[in-house]
Parts: C-alpha cells; structure tokens; sequence
C-alpha cells in the first residue's frame, strides 16, 4: 500500500506544478479577471453532481461485491460486511484517482482485506470492470458530438477496440487461462501463478448482463460530470455554453486523458478540454478555458482525492487494520 500512496502523491505532486506552470503562462491577473464575476453557486452544483456521481460508482462497487458472493456466509467471505464500512472502504480508494489508470483504487482490495479477510484476487477484478465501463459510458457520450468533429472519431473507435478486445480476453476463462499458459512458456510462472487467481472474478463481472448495467450506470454518472461542467462554464460572464457540447467535451477529453495513462490523466485532459472549450464554446477565451477546466476537475478528480484521503485516514485509525494493510499485498500467494 505504501507504494500507492507514493504514486498518488507523485500525482499530486504533479497536478500542483502543472495548474501553476499554466497559470503562470496564462498570466494569473487574466485569469483572476475571468473569475472576478463568477457566480460561485456554480461550483456547488457541480460539486452537488460529482457527489451524485459518486454514489452511483458505489452502487456498481456494492453490485459486484453482490456477483461475486462476498456477504454470504463461509471461509474467506464478509458476512459481517456492512454497508457504512464499505461505503468507508470504497470512499477511500478514491484517494487513489491521481494513479496511472486510476489502477491505484486496487487499494479497496488491500482494506477489504485488511479489515474482513477477503482475498484481494477475489475483488482486484472489480477494478478492471469499473474502468472498462467507464471507458465505454465514455464512448457512448462522446458520440454526441461526434458528427461535429469527426476528428475525435478514431479515438472513440480505438478506444471502444481496446475495451472491447479486453473483455472478449477477460470474460473468458479458457481463453484467459490459454493466454496465461503461453505467458507462463515465457518465463512469467510467477506473474501467471498470481493473474490464475483472478480469472473467476473476471469472468463474473464481465458476463454480458453485469457490463450493460454497470455501464448503464457509468452512463448516467458520467452524464452528471459533464451537467458539471456545463453549469461550470455557465457561471462566466458572457459564456453560452450547450449542453449537448458539454456533453461531448468533457466525455472525450476524460476519454484523452484516460487513454493517455498519466496519473487521473493529468495535462491530457487540462490540456484538450482548454484547447477545446476556447475553438468550440461561443464566449470563452483562453483565461476563461484555463479557469473553467480548473474549476471542473477541482469539482471532480480533487474533489475525490480529497474525500478520498480524508475516509483513508478515518479507516486507517484502527490500528490492526493499519498493520493488516501495511503487511498486504492486492495477489497473496497464500491464497493459490
């Protein structure tokens, strides 16, 4: 766990000298000027939509702790598992937003662990299912706009490709276990040994019935993200922003950023969304883009890490669970 906790600060640590090398470009008197009359209710809304959010990525959180029977009685299950503690767990993992890939909310597996004894193998997958979704809740809301700027279409497609490709792998087991027979001949008996244990869990997430609900949800949840950002731009003067706009906007730049694989994306997004927002959005200039993409992710992405941070150390106050997590690892090879 440690060593999450180092990348994300390595993220955050990131993000601080990235909004300061833009502000300093920008000129901060600019961009103090774009925000003297902003109408700050804005960003309660929009903090209002992200926490709506959310709990929606709770509710997929809780569905597949459901799928992969972790409450029902017996060895190595949490029948004890109440929902304020995974509420708690699931809150704290998004400290962990600022990792390459978001990979970093594998840390819920290390304080399920930690806290109720479930094998992090067993819920690891969870991940990989909440990013493949959100990938394609992503897609489908940046088709919106596709028509308009069909010089993002080959992103969508690849994107969607990769996903798709992922699942087909992830959500078979005899091909799953065929590919990790041909990883082992490498020299990788280890790695493979570790991954074994993650294929019924995979495979349970990624029937076709669990993926269309989970990415109906992320659909909806992502939607409200991008209601923020349009309530965002709207808070500046002179701005006339579209929904349907927005709506693609945000979609596809977190869709850049994710693909980028820098930590929650940073510069990938900043940097499209302002670009974006100043050739597309009708009133905004370049201060008015820097600002209003500041304000945005502060709303989402800083939003979460720092609830996110906040849960951790309230979880973390236990002190068997603090020993637990710092001695766990996501893959114990006690559990093959």
């Amino acid at each position: 766990m440690n060593r999450m906790l180092r990348r994300a600060l390595l993220g955050i640590g990131l993000g601080v000298l990235l909004y300061a090398s833009a502000v300093v470009y920008l000129d901060a008197r600019k961009i103090g000027a774009a925000l003297d009359q902003y109408a700050w209710r804005a960003v309660f809304a929009a903090l209002a939509l992200s926490s709506a959010n959310y709990c929606l990525r709770f509710l997929k959180w809780e569905l597949c702790l459901g799928w992969l029977g972790i409450r029902q009685p017996g060895d190595g299950n949490a029948p004890n598992l109440t929902y304020s503690r995974s509420a708690l767990i699931y809150i704290a993992g998004l400290s962990m937003s600022v990792t390459p890939g978001k990979v970093g909310e594998v840390l819920r597996s290390v304080l399920l662990r930690s806290s109720d004894g479930v094998s992090g193998s067993r819920t690891a997958p969870i991940v990989v299912a909440d990013r493949l979704t959100d990938l394609i809740a992503l897609v489908v809301l940046s088709l919106v706009g596709i028509a308009q700027n069909r010089d993002f279409l080959p992103i969508a497609v690849a994107v969607l490709a990769l996903v798709g490709g992922a699942i087909v792998v992830l959500g078979s087991p005899h091909l799953l276990h065929t590919l990790l027979g041909f990883v082992g001949r490498l020299g990788l008996s280890a790695v493979t040994t570790r991954a074994e244990k993650l294929v019924d869990s995979s495979s349970v997430l990624l029937a076709l019935r669990p993926l269309l609900l989970l990415s109906f949800i992320s659909v909806i949840g992502w939607g409200l993200e991008c209601l923020g950002y349009y309530v965002v731009l709207e808070g500046f003067a002179g701005v006339e922003a579209d929904i349907l706009l927005c709506l693609f906007l945000w979609s596809t730049t977190t869709l850049i950023g994710a693909v980028s694989f820098l930590p929650g994306g940073l510069g990938a997004t900043e940097g499209s969304l302002a670009v974006l927002a100043t050739r597309l959005v009708e009133g905004v200039t370049a201060p008015v883009a820097l600002a209003s993409t500041l304000l945005i992710r502060a709303c989402t992405l800083w939003f979460a890490v720092v609830v996110g941070g906040l849960s951790l150390a309230l979880f973390m106050r236990d002190p068997a669970v603090r020993q637990a997590s710092g001695n766990s690892r996501i893959l114990e090879t006690e559990d093959a």
